[in-house]
């Protein structure tokens, strides 16, 4: 059983607070974005657990403005209204010369009103916002925002467009603002990496540096007390925070060869807690809550006028709160799967949470990767874990299983894979 709904699209849009919120509803999932507020998603929500890091200050739980709203703006971080939420800032950021974001505060693409429609289309629906055009940075940004019935998951497309007169040189930025874990719980931010001499180091220290393990192509920070930021050269396309029971997941395309900024950077995680007072290097900033980004960075890209460029990241949320081993289209792999064969039919055992509902398929594949046979073996249901352990026959020749999710009106999409072992046994023998 699960308390999880599921239904068609439903689109409702809030004006009886001072912005306009566009509430995208689709089954396991709830979206709210506030286009007044930067074209901000400030909600996402499964079976109405907020996920999301969100100003309780600044904001209530309708997404609307509180009347005490913050000290006026004086375009320094020490008055930066940080809403929260998941937002596109361009990159790379500083404050040295016109190559650079000056930002946040910045008053177009970060907390200017973005222009928005919506679209609804069977099953799915889209959101899109659009950023007044600023003249500093030469961009107009983009956000598409798109949900579907029967997943967990939102497509979001982080759209720069070069709207200005001269030629312009950036790469997209999601952030992605979530509540920090706690020292010493178990929760925190786990990172897909690339078997490479830096997979990750530090990029900016406020009190101190982030610690990290890697281990088996996964970068690993736990929750702890420190306001600074780390980047991943040699991230390989997903990002997962496990905090609360739930889990949510980034995933993106990469590309080796493409040019990234902050010295390569493809993803980026920065971590704050409260502080007394301002930290003098980070312009003032003072943080008032633990807060994680988990951002992902797109390739720098040389825009002429009219040019865009794109990141598109498939967030998705679920329950769940192991440790996550890949991140797949259809899913999380919290242990991975395993095929024996037990001399009397096949063992396959695992423990996923999914991201869309449908049927769970084992594909079994020939030494060739031909596929012999292929088998449904659970259901599974958007943004629940699934433990799988289940037998059944295998043809001859089998040498691997795939492991995927079938949805009733779509393609499949891979959850895992894993060859064929065989069980060891215990030969009885004895020595003296």
């Amino acid at each position: 059983m699960t308390d999880v709904p599921s239904g068609s699209v439903e689109v409702a849009v809030d004006r009886s607070g001072p912005d306009e919120v566009v509430w995208l509803r689709a089954g396991a999932i709830e979206v709210g974005a506030v286009p007044a507020l930067g074209g901000r998603i400030l909600a996402l929500r499964l079976a109405g657990h907020e996920t999301l890091y969100r100003n309780d200050a600044l904001l209530d739980e309708r997404l609307h403005r509180r009347p005490d709203h913050g000290p006026e703006p004086d375009g320094t971080m020490a008055t930066w209204r940080n809403y929260g939420g998941d937002k596109t800032w361009p990159a790379p950021q500083g404050w040295d010369g016109p190559g650079q974001w000056a930002g946040p505060p910045d008053p177009v693409l970060d907390s200017g009103p973005y222009d928005w429609t919506v679209a609804e289309y069977g099953e799915r629906a889209r959101l899109t916002m659009t950023s007044g055009a600023d003249l500093r940075s030469g961009l107009t940004v983009v956000r598409e925002v798109d949900v579907e019935t029967g997943t967990s998951t939102v497509t979001v497309t982080h759209r720069l467009v070069n709207t200005g007169d001269r030629p312009v040189r950036w790469a997209p930025w999601n952030v992605l603002q979530l509540p920090g874990p706690e020292a010493g719980t178990g929760d925190g931010w786990f990172a897909g990496v690339d078997d490479g001499a830096v997979p990750v180091r530090g990029l900016l220290a406020g009190t101190g540096l982030p610690t990290w393990t890697v281990d088996a192509g996964v970068a690993h920070v736990a929750g702890q007390d420190v306001v600074g930021k780390l980047a991943l050269p040699g991230a390989s396309g997903w990002l997962a925070t496990v905090r609360d029971g739930h889990t949510v997941t980034q995933h993106f395309a990469v590309d080796p060869a493409g040019r990234y900024p902050d010295e390569g950077a493809r993803a980026e995680v920065w971590l704050e807690c409260p502080q007394e007072r301002g930290i003098e290097s980070l312009g003032g900033l003072r943080p008032t809550a633990r807060i994680l980004e988990s951002e992902v960075v797109g390739r720098l890209a040389d825009l002429a006028p009219g040019e865009h460029t794109e990141l598109t990241v498939r967030l998705s949320v679920c329950r769940g709160a192991g440790t996550p081993r890949r991140v797949r289209p259809a899913g999380v792999v919290l242990r991975g799967l395993t095929a024996e064969d037990t001399g009397n039919g096949l063992r396959l055992t695992g423990d996923f949470a999914a991201f869309a509902d449908g049927d769970v398929v084992c594909r079994l594949l020939g030494a060739d990767g031909r596929p012999l046979a292929e088998h449904p073996v659970a259901t599974a249901r958007a943004g629940e874990e699934l433990s799988l352990d289940v037998r059944l026959a295998a043809p001859a020749g089998a040498h691997a299983v795939e492991l995927r999710v079938a949805r009733p009106d779509g393609p499949a999409s891979a959850l895992d894979t894993a060859m064929i072992r065989p069980t060891l046994r215990d030969s009885g023998s004895t020595s003296s």
